[in-house]
């Protein structure tokens, strides 16, 4: 992959400037602060192999790479300026990490000119996050970096000083939105009477729930994922469903709900889940054509089931999600384990 800005992991050796460097720098970033609103909305990264999560800007383009063991995805605003390069890169990283966060940062940090640092925490994770620039100003710089365990997830952000200032908003909201989805810390949703639990994640919004015949039914909004062409918002959808069921083989819950279902949702994948069954499905309409994923459990004289449904190009997107999702789950006598 052909790239045109510098190495994340390239230190500087150029020597530090004056304080007074330190002092413009935090000036300039404060006068960004007071800039319009964004043009664009913010989208969600997700990724399922390393947990992670990211909002980003809908008009600027993504891809990634590895290199030493290092995963990066590389988030790229629009070209400016006379070189028509990126105006901004924020660059998502995964790696080992057997030193310090201290000593990690000072691949990035030798040479220029620290302006701050903080303390950063998430989920079980802790680390630091810094701004900082080049000795002469040209370029300005920030970095998160976060350890738990013997791995290190960072966001690395350059760009040339003008247009970072620019941008720094929108790069700081970007790294205060990076968070490690753990689904073991998702906020419960008990339901005793219902028989079961589940964990959802807090950028998930509840937006309907309803009850009759017995049957009750939660729906669940994830963040934004995508977007139209119309510039409307693309999001995938949760719907909990808890009904009556005789106690009995699960395989019979199954078969009663996809005769129900119809030919409408054909069938691309089914396997056991959980004690149940998990279904990915093609739901196709004259104006759309969606990926459902539906998860089966039975238990407690109650049938349930988690349907995912989103448009086919989102649903790679979230796919993985909608598992870290069920897979916190408990039914009957589950919901009483620690």
């Amino acid at each position: 992959m052909s790239t045109t800005w510098s190495s994340p992991r390239k230190p500087r050796t150029t020597a530090l400037s004056s304080p007074s460097r330190t002092a413009v720098l935090l000036a300039a970033l404060a006068g960004a602060s007071c800039l319009g609103p964004r043009p664009d909305p913010l989208l969600t990264y997700f990724n399922g192999e390393y947990g992670l999560s990211l909002h980003y800007p809908a008009s600027w383009r993504s891809e990634e790479t590895e290199q030493a063991g290092i995963w990066y995805r590389y988030f790229l605003a629009p070209p400016a300026g006379p070189q028509n390069r990126p105006a901004v890169s924020v660059t998502l990283l995964v790696g080992p990490l057997e030193t310090s966060v201290e000593e990690y940062a000072q691949g990035y940090l030798a040479g220029n000119t620290l302006a701050t640092t903080r303390e950063e925490t998430r989920a079980n994770a802790s680390g630091k996050a810094y701004l900082f620039a080049s000795a002469d100003g040209a370029t300005r710089h920030s970095l998160l970096l976060l350890k738990e365990g013997s791995r290190v997830y960072g966001l690395y952000a350059q760009g040339e000083a003008r247009l970072f200032e620019r941008h720094y908003p929108l790069v700081d909201e970007m790294a205060r939105s990076l968070t490690l989805e753990r689904p073991e810390r998702y906020p419960e949703q008990r339901h005793e009477k219902l028989g079961f639990s589940l964990r959802i994640p807090e950028s998930w919004s509840e937006t309907r729930r309803f009850s009759g015949g017995g049957t009750s039914v939660m729906q669940y909004r994830s963040p934004a994922m995508g977007a139209g062409e119309d510039g409307s918002l693309v999001h995938a959808l949760l719907t909990v469903t808890v009904e009556p069921f005789a106690e009995g083989d699960v395989a019979a819950y199954y078969e009663g709900t996809r005769e129900k279902l119809g030919d409408a949702y054909q069938l691309l994948n089914h396997v056991s889940w959980q004690g149940g069954f998990a279904d990915v499905m093609r739901v196709e309409t004259p104006i759309s054509t969606s990926r459902v994923k539906r998860y089966y459990r039975a238990g407690s004289g109650h049938g349930y089931s988690l349907s995912f449904e989103a448009r086919e190009d989102i649903y790679p997107r979230v796919s993985r999600w909608c598992d870290y999702i069920a897979s916190t789950l408990k039914v009957g006598g589950e919901t009483t384990r620690p």
